[in-house]
């Protein structure tokens, strides 16, 4: 169980620093209406493939924690596991959906740059409070499961 529990635990914090890391850097970027910050840190995410790296340690994570869960005799419907498989939708319908907005804008940032677009156009239309609605989102949910996941509260 130990072994499942530190690779649960190693894929979860890859993940979220994945996840969060990237945010952190987007929103600093569009918050400044930085429009070759923002492509840059769009252009990072494309060549680096570090979106689906975080994405692959989500899965992992979750498969480790399951593997945790049975090795450890825990209630797959224990309210605490419940409710951060409810965070975890939250998380994944907030990345997909809220999420868009801020690629879109760094894929227009990259074309501004690129002289295929105006960059003042797009300094304009950076979702400001979209990227720091999903950076705060975010981390309220992630500090909200390890909450649940150290105190098992209910």
């Amino acid at each position: 169980m130990l072994t499942w529990k530190f690779l649960h635990i190693l894929s979860m914090f890859i993940m979220v620093a994945g996840f969060i890391g990237t945010e952190v850097f987007y929103a600093a970027a569009i918050r400044r209406r930085d429009v070759r910050a923002t492509a840059f840190v769009q252009r990072t995410l494309e060549k680096t493939g570090f979106g689906p790296l975080a994405f692959l340690a989500l899965v992992a994570g979750i498969v480790f924690g399951l593997l945790t869960a049975a090795e450890g005799g825990f209630d797959f419907t224990g309210g605490w596991l419940l409710g951060a498989y409810a965070l975890l939708g939250l998380f994944l319908v907030n990345a997909v959906i809220a999420g868009k907005p801020v690629v879109d804008a760094g894929k227009a940032a990259m074309e501004a740059e690129e002289g295929h677009a105006s960059e003042e156009e797009v300094a304009v239309a950076l979702p400001v409070g979209r990227a720091t609605y999903i950076l705060l989102a975010n981390a309220i949910t992630f500090a909200a499961i390890i909450l649940l996941m150290v105190l098992k509260p209910f």
